[in-house]
């Protein structure tokens, strides 16, 4: 169970052998960064949201647990972070391992960005070339 006085210093500490953690604030909250990559986000000191993905997404879902909504207002403005268990919070073994999966579904996800990147580049090179005559 948790002692510390700051959720986000708790999660700092759990989550620190994953890599070069930092803070900062993001979205009116506070952002966990492994490596410079966002892995979760702590809205207060009750909630944290952790990056999800087709590996971990289940784990989430099965339990109900909502997705971060930036700005609640808009129309459909989600990420790729939901809300984190109170029991695996609360766990600071189960922790690091949703951490831990979490990071790789943001690692997949770069990974995946970065190719889909790549290919509208390969597209548009092909279709400069079809316009020069």
């Amino acid at each position: 169970m948790r002692t510390k006085p700051s959720l986000a210093s708790y999660v700092i500490e759990q989550l620190s052998f994953l890599g070069r953690i930092s803070s900062r604030s993001i979205f009116g909250a506070t952002g966990i960064f492994i490596d410079d990559r966002l892995l979760g986000i702590v809205v207060d000191e009750e909630t944290l949201y952790l990056h999800t993905g087709p590996t971990n997404l289940d784990d989430y879902v099965s339990r109900g647990m909502p997705q971060f909504r930036a700005y609640p207002n808009a129309f459909d403005l989600t990420t790729d972070h939901h809300r984190v268990p109170s029991d695996v919070l609360a766990d600071s073994e189960k922790l690091r391992e949703w951490g831990e999966r979490a990071l790789k579904a943001a690692i997949e996800a770069a990974k995946a960005k970065q190719l889909a990147g790549i290919e509208r580049s390969r597209r548009a090179k092909q279709a400069n070339r079809k316009k020069t005559p």
